[in-house]
């Protein structure tokens, strides 16, 4: 997963996640590409195909980000919880690699943050709401953040998933529908096994992004086809991989 916005009119790039290792000439592109510098860079969780290629190219590019935003999940809480699908060994390596660094910055629910002509609420991180309603803390530690323009705004949900009672209900009852709605919604956990139809239902958005192949969009044996389907029926636009790199305005 690998999402960038970039405001040309004073060049300020945010970067969310970033791929797989593999993935990180593309994010390497991107970044130079685009002035060579970031001013924040979010990384949803610590799951090798969402920090990956940031280990990759933090040597390269460690004093051209300004800020890198984290959830508060720590390794001690990690290392009892993880099967080896949560790739403890990225996990590690980003704390290797950053033990020094002065500029990470753990995210809590409710923070806010202005960057450029941003504004960003954080709905969920790693905190106690997620200890007891998750079965599932490597991928609902994930950071659940909208990023609002003047007019248009962007929900990233990381890999919130399914497990335990669902937590993106709990960030509606909390929040409100109408403060969560964003115009353009990243799929938890790719689209598939993450939140129910239910929870899209009630924030209604423009465009959905399912970032995952085409195998993981049409295999019987997986959800992220409903999704799609019933997207289809609600006139809502959906991008997967198939139809990356996507550019959209967000104004």
């Amino acid at each position: 997963m690998f999402y960038s916005l970039y405001r040309p009119k004073d060049r300020t790039l945010i970067l969310v996640d970033g791929g797989n290792p593999p993935n990180a000439e593309q994010v390497k592109q991107v970044i130079d590409n685009h002035g060579g510098h970031v001013h924040a860079w979010f990384l949803t969780h610590y799951h090798g195909d969402h920090i990956g290629a940031f280990n990759e190219l933090y040597a390269e590019y460690k004093d051209r980000i300004d800020t890198i935003y984290v959830n508060p999940l720590d390794w001690e809480t990690f290392e009892p919880v993880y099967h080896d699908w949560d790739t403890p060994e990225a996990f590690s390596a980003f704390l290797e690699k950053t033990k020094d660094a002065k500029n990470v910055v753990t995210l809590h629910t409710g923070d806010e943050l202005s960057i450029s002509n941003l504004k960003i609420k954080v709905f969920s991180a790693f905190d106690e709401h997620v200890r007891e309603l998750s079965t599932d803390w490597p991928n609902d530690s994930s950071l659940v953040f909208k990023v609002s323009g003047e007019k248009d705004s962007v929900l990233f949900l990381g890999d919130l998933s399914r497990a335990g009672v669902p937590l993106g209900q709990y960030i509606i009852d909390t929040w409100g529908a109408e403060n969560v709605h964003a115009d353009y919604i990243q799929a938890g956990h790719h689209g598939n096994w993450g939140q129910p139809v239910s929870f899209y239902e009630q924030l209604y958005p423009k465009v959905i992004f399912q970032d995952g192949p085409e195998w993981l969009m049409t295999g019987e044996q997986y959800d992220a086809k409903d999704l799609k389907a019933w997207c289809k029926e609600k006139g809502i636009t959906t991008y997967d991989f198939t139809q990356a790199p996507v550019t959209l305005e967000l104004r």
